[in-house]
């Protein structure tokens, strides 16, 4: 049973994503909600934003197990509370593509997305580190208000943030995720964590649909709402399915990628908004505060080689998440 609702769950996700997508792409391109790519020859502009089908595909693929919750045997409240936490994410993400709004306000805006997660963890104490358990109860009253209101929120802006810097090359926000999503899967699937699957199943329908047009050469690019729901979705999935230190292993080329962000803006040496390819065709490193920067650094190569670069390493980054968690 709980197979056969795992399989219309995906493909109902899939189905969704796949049939809108292409018809998202032609009004993007007439209404001019598109951005260009930088790295193609003549620049050629690209639908944007396509992460709203994304989510919504993922939404509804997610509410197909609400009438079968009872032989699932988990609580629907975490489900609407996952919807919840993606939606107003996603919705964060839109009004940054719409507004353009300054990285310091992007930073913090994702908090917005934690409150309905933080609401479904009030009976939690505790959160799994790299290291360890850190129980929040024995700091007494003042450590479960920093746990339920600084350190939930912040997983879901630190999750939904680093996916969103990691982007740049067609196919690497979503390529990247998928990988952590399959790697969370199977955790899941060993651990027995229903919840875990339930969240991620319909997610990965959504996206492997939603690279059909993303994947290089990109007919659709996801925008911050597509980054920002990615983002959230992981962090719902680590939270609800107690795989914190797992997901914190998964997303070291993030959380490297992030800092040399921060470390960059705080020095001033943000790269340029637009630094199109160099003329042999190969990626341009105009500053050394990102991960790809680095490694076209260290060797130039075209999009779509540095595209398999960074998706191995995170792949790497799943395998050594999934092994230190324990299967």
């Amino acid at each position: 049973m709980q197979e056969l609702l795992y399989l219309s769950s995906f493909a109902v996700a899939f189905s969704i994503c796949a049939i809108l997508l292409p018809s998202y792409i032609r009004k993007a391109r007439q209404v001019g909600i598109v951005g260009e790519d930088i790295h193609k020859p003549g620049n050629p502009k690209i639908a944007e934003c396509g992460g709203v089908i994304l989510v919504i595909a993922y939404l509804i693929g997610l509410f197909a197990f609400i009438p079968f919750i009872d032989e699932l045997a988990v609580d629907k409240l975490d489900i609407i509370g996952t919807a919840a936490t993606v939606l107003l994410s996603s919705f964060v993400g839109f009004i940054d593509d719409v507004y353009e709004t300054r990285w310091r306000v992007k930073v913090l805006t994702p908090l917005i997305g934690g409150i309905p997660l933080a609401a479904m963890q009030l009976r939690r104490t505790t959160i799994s580190m790299p290291f360890g358990v850190l129980d929040f109860a024995m700091l007494g009253l003042l450590g479960l208000i920093f746990l339920y209101w600084v350190v939930v929120p912040f997983i879901v802006t630190a999750c939904a943030n680093a996916v969103n810097m990691f982007a740049g090359l067609n196919g690497l926000e979503a390529g990247s995720t998928l990988i952590i999503a399959v790697a969370l899967s199977f955790l899941c699937i060993v651990r027995g964590k229903v919840l875990g699957l339930i969240i991620l199943i319909p997610f990965l329908g959504a996206l492997l649909a939603f690279l059909l047009y993303n994947w290089y050469p990109s007919r659709v690019f996801p925008g911050d709402v597509g980054t920002f729901g990615m983002g959230a979705v992981i962090a719902c999935c680590a939270m609800l399915a107690y795989l914190e230190r797992a997901v914190f292993f998964m997303f070291i080329p993030h959380t490297v990628n992030a800092i040399m962000f921060f470390i960059g803006k705080l020095k001033s040496r943000e790269p340029p908004k637009q630094a199109p390819m160099n003329p042999d065709g190969t990626l341009p490193a105009p500053t050394i505060w990102s991960l790809r920067s680095i490694i076209l650094r260290i060797r130039p190569m075209k999009e779509k080689t540095a595209l398999y670069v960074m998706l191995l390493i995170v792949a790497a980054a799943a395998l050594l998440g999934t092994l230190v968690y324990g299967i």
